[in-house]
């Protein structure tokens, strides 16, 4: 199985070139709210346990996929240096300790733009950040543009590009890697 992880901060748009992704090689989408969404049902987002609870969901569904044979994933998270580098490292060693292979995609853009597109009505159907006010709290506040440095990561700086552009630059790498 090949893992494609997207990350980067809250409206650089990693769903929606995911889901191209996705729709183009035939893998499937596991984007973050996925697990988010379901377990925002039963608790409170940020309670005591829920990252983990996350984290142990993400892991056993890519363990899972590995041992049976799925041909790829596209995931999707917002990375947040140091608190997410235990939950990186077990997907690294999930994944390629069943015969997988992980590629990590840093998709970013300019603050002013991540501004712009945090109010695009499509975030509200994910109950998404979609205030301008909600999204610079977060970014001052967390270490969520920084790209993983303890693993090989490409980093697509889509500012000024298309979906299309920002999609082909992502398949180029993914064919190649």
């Amino acid at each position: 199985m090949k893992l494609v992880v997207l990350y980067g901060p809250p409206a650089a748009g990693k769903y929606t070139i995911a889901k191209a992704i996705a729709e183009n090689l035939g893998y499937k989408l596991f984007h973050n709210h996925l697990t988010v969404d379901l377990l925002k049902n039963v608790f409170e987002f940020g309670s005591p346990g829920f990252f983990e609870l996350s984290q142990t969901i993400r892991l056993l569904i890519f363990e899972r996929a590995t041992q049976q044979n799925v041909t790829g994933i596209v995931f999707t998270f917002v990375y947040e240096k140091d608190v997410d580098d235990n939950f990186v490292r077990k997907l690294i060693k999930t994944v390629t300790s069943n015969g997988g292979e992980i590629v990590f995609i840093q998709i970013d853009c300019e603050k002013d733009e991540l501004l712009k597109r945090v109010t695009d009505e499509s975030r509200k159907a994910f109950k998404k950040v979609r205030s301008q006010e909600g999204l610079l709290a977060t970014l001052n506040t967390r270490n969520i543009t920084s790209a993983i440095d303890f693993v090989d990561s490409y980093r697509i700086e889509n500012t000024n590009l298309s979906v299309q552009d920002t999609v082909e630059k992502a398949l180029e790498i993914i064919k190649a890697d």
